[in-house]
């Protein structure tokens, strides 16, 4: 059985390892756009040797200024770029320390946290055996109990009000002649109305028998607000019942480990929660830089494509081409020499373009998975499968099945599908007593805020309302 903690450190270093295969692809494909760029200079040179054996010196000249022109503005390019470079770079290996930095702080505030945790787990049966002999905390336990009896037979009236005014009061609010006097405040000492109206009102309401029907229905609207009030308030009292007897268990977990436990490790867990924030930020930037400086390295930005368009059309035109032939038709001791230099100089070009041609393949390959890798980790994270309640029944989660992902035989989707397949979360030891149903536990341990849980049975809910919904107020026992 793997940890959710285990699993996520496994998954991350994998990652990692991503990160680093990418840069370091990246670094390659730079270098050799950077010797690409070099050979085309080189081969610049060698044609303009060549040109001085086999043209005219007129004809050399302007081939040279050419050539020189082309050179000079490719090698300004090339450094402005090279310049712009090394300040992403720079800026990149700056973010990257900082990540790593906050990373290791990271990583240090969950591991005192994990062991805070395996700790108060340790302690948790001994922390029963106290409370079970206590009989204050049995006292306030029965005082929870009642009161969230009362709470939940107050909601269940509240429900039953809201549920009546809605199937009873149905007929009164269809009555067309009843809703008119009502609405006019008949029978009230807001009726205001003299003469004939008021006397037509008068004939209407003995029609329909409007005194009695008024007091019915007065009834019917307004008990559920009476109602829904007292069911409030006996929530708000079961939720102090219920925060007394938490406060009890903690006070008894205090006594046992001699500090503040639970306090320890939800202040570790929200300066880890802090630092996976400023990761996240961190994250951000470093993504922004990393694919700019992927372009550069690619040749992919407009200094780099400029210099080589330049480069490329220095190397075109008949004069070249009448060189090339010329030399191979009239091979001189010379000649031969430079013709060798420049077929070198065209297949070592040919190699590179092949080589970055396969890097930049592959490249687009490994950004793919790191970015299905990288939501695998905020799948985790949202869902809370790094916390201490987290385990995985599958162990193949860090080794065959995540270097499956990692080569691309499997998608994020099927890992995700198998991990959630096989995620379980455990439960602390003891709690028969103290802790009861999780409640003052920290989050990560399955633990919830006061009268949170089930506790001798049913239970009552927190947040929402009235009306379909039943009464609900903050968790259950």
């Amino acid at each position: 059985m793997l940890t959710g903690r285990e699993t996520m450190t496994s998954i991350e270093a994998a990652l990692n390892d991503l990160r680093r295969e990418e840069a370091e692809l990246g670094t390659r494909i730079e270098r050799a756009t950077r010797a690409f760029a070099d050979f085309q200079t080189r081969k610049g040179e060698a044609y303009k040797d060549l040109a001085r054996f086999r043209l005219d010196t007129q004809s050399v000249e302007n081939l040279d200024i050419r050539l020189d022109s082309a050179a000079r503005e490719a090698r300004r390019l090339l450094e402005k770029r090279a310049s712009d470079l090394k300040v992403l770079m720079e800026t990149l290996r700056t973010r990257e320390t900082e990540r790593a930095e906050l990373q290791a702080k990271r990583d240090s505030l969950i591991a005192d946290q994990t062991a805070a945790e395996d700790r108060l787990d340790g302690l948790m049966d001994a922390v029963d055996e106290t409370l079970e002999k206590d009989a204050a905390f049995l006292a306030q336990r029965d005082r929870t109990l009642a009161a969230q009896k009362t709470a939940e037979a107050a909601a269940a009236k509240a429900k039953t009000a809201v549920e009546d005014r809605a199937s009873k009061g149905k007929a009164y609010d269809d009555d067309r002649l009843f809703i008119y006097l009502w609405q006019r405040g008949f029978g009230t000492p807001d009726y205001n109305h003299r003469g004939l109206t008021r006397a037509l009102d008068r004939w209407v309401a003995g029609i329909i028998d409007f005194h009695g029907a008024r007091a019915n229905y007065a009834m019917l609207t307004s008990l559920p607000e009476k109602l829904e009030a007292h069911a409030e308030r006996c929530a708000e009292i079961a939720e102090e019942e219920a925060a007394r007897l938490t406060a009890l268990s903690r006070a008894a977990m205090e006594e046992k480990a001699g500090e503040d436990l639970v306090g320890k490790i939800e202040t570790l867990s929200e300066g880890a929660s802090d630092l996976e924030t400023r990761l996240a930020a961190v994250d951000k930037g470093i993504e922004t830089v990393a694919a700019a400086v992927q372009s550069y390295s690619t040749g992919d930005d407009d200094d780099y494509q400029k210099a080589e368009e330049h480069l490329a059309k220095s190397l075109e035109g008949d004069d070249l081409d009448d060189l090339w032939r010329a030399a191979l038709a009239t091979p001189s001791p010379e000649d031969e020499k430079i013709v060798r230099q420049i077929e070198d100089l065209s297949e070592r070009m040919e190699s590179l373009t092949r080589e970055i041609r396969q890097d930049r393949e592959l490249q687009r390959d490994i950004t793919a998975r790191r970015s299905e890798l990288t939501d695998v980790v905020k799948r985790f994270r949202t869902k809370g499968y790094d916390q201490w309640e987290s385990t995985f029944s599958d162990n193949s989660l860090t080794t065959v099945l995540l270097g499956e992902l990692l080569k691309g035989g499997i998608d994020a989707a099927e890992y995700w599908a198998r991990a959630e397949r096989s995620h379980k979360r455990r439960k602390p030891r003891g709690g028969q007593v103290g802790f009861p149903g999780g409640s003052g536990l920290p989050s990560s341990m399955g633990g919830r805020r006061s009268g949170g849980g089930s506790f001798g049975g049913g239970g009552f809910k927190s947040g929402g309302g009235f009306g379909g919904g039943g009464f609900t107020t903050g968790g259950s026992f």
